[in-house]
């Protein structure tokens, strides 16, 4: 039963592999493309189609955490990083 579940998983595996590649012979696929920009305070992006990239942001705070004297994690935010994402 067990061997019958691997081979049902690698033949998955297979198939998904088969089709992402279709794809790209097409040219379907496009790339992702991650930048980060590091702000002092919170920035927005705009979150919409540039091109022919469809491009969304993330606001990520920076945290500084270190341990008080009586043993709890005291964290604070000492910057932002704005993530794009387009693909």
């Amino acid at each position: 039963m067990a061997s019958f579940k691997t081979a049902l998983a690698i033949a998955a595996g297979f198939a998904a592999l088969a089709s992402a590649s279709a794809a790209n012979a097409r040219g379907g696929a496009k790339e992702v493309f991650v930048q980060d920009y590091q702000f002092a305070k919170p920035m927005h992006g705009y979150s919409g189609h540039s091109g022919n990239y469809y491009c969304d942001y993330q606001r990520l705070p920076n945290r500084k955490c270190s341990i008080n004297a009586n043993g709890t994690e005291s964290c604070r935010i000492v910057g932002w990083t704005l993530r794009e994402m387009c693909q």
